[in-house]
């Protein structure tokens, strides 16, 4: 059984933070907020006065907000402007773009594409994304990440027999090192909102 590449990450952010915990690192500007007992309190504040102009004995031939009814008019959806097409082969490069990150330990892009995966994993008790894929990327050898720069995918091993979704194996990956199931595990990718993400 492999874990997905967002639950391993998840999990490895989960290990680390159980260590931090066990080690007992604190700080005393931990300790004065820690039993809520604060000695600050918010301060108030107030909406700033606008500006307004004095008033008229003259009537104003404009109708006043409460007499406004908006109108809604309905736009069709525009096509998000970095999207992909709903394709194996859209699929496939979104993900290679994705093991690239990985490899550079470029946690802005991992995230752009793996947001699903991570926020599902946040949903069950793991960090964030911004805070497990450094960890995740953190797990790779020297090589192996200089390996991802360049990775490509095998098409004829990915599972496209689900529409709007594609599995991707480890085995699929074509790089210069070999990676196991055990080190990055299948992915599933899923279209969404006009592009390709990973979702588990």
């Amino acid at each position: 059984m492999s874990f997905s590449l967002a639950r391993r990450a998840a999990l490895l952010s989960a290990s680390a933070l159980l260590a931090l915990t066990a080690c007992g690192s604190s700080s005393d500007d931990d300790d004065s907020s820690a039993d809520g007992s604060s000695s600050e309190s918010p301060a108030a504040t107030s909406a700033p006065s606008s500006p307004s102009e004095p008033p008229s004995s003259e009537p104003s031939s404009e109708p006043s907000p409460s007499e406004t009814t908006p109108t809604v008019t309905e736009t069709p959806a525009a096509p998000p402007a970095a999207g992909s097409e709903e394709t194996t082969e859209a699929a496939i490069t979104r993900f290679e773009t994705f093991l690239h990150a990985l490899g550079a330990a470029d946690v802005a892009t991992m995230c752009a594409i793996a947001g699903p995966a991570a926020a599902q994993a946040e949903a069950d008790g793991f960090g964030p994304c911004e805070s497990t894929m450094p960890m995740m990327a953190g797990m790779l050898s020297e090589e192996q990440s200089a390996a991802l720069a360049t990775a490509t995918i095998d098409p004829e091993l990915v599972d496209d027999s689900a529409p709007g979704q594609v599995i991707i194996p480890a085995e699929a990956i074509v790089a210069d090192v070999t990676f196991t199931a055990d080190q990055l595990g299948d992915s599933v990718l899923a279209y969404q909102d006009g592009d390709w993400f990973v979702v588990d």
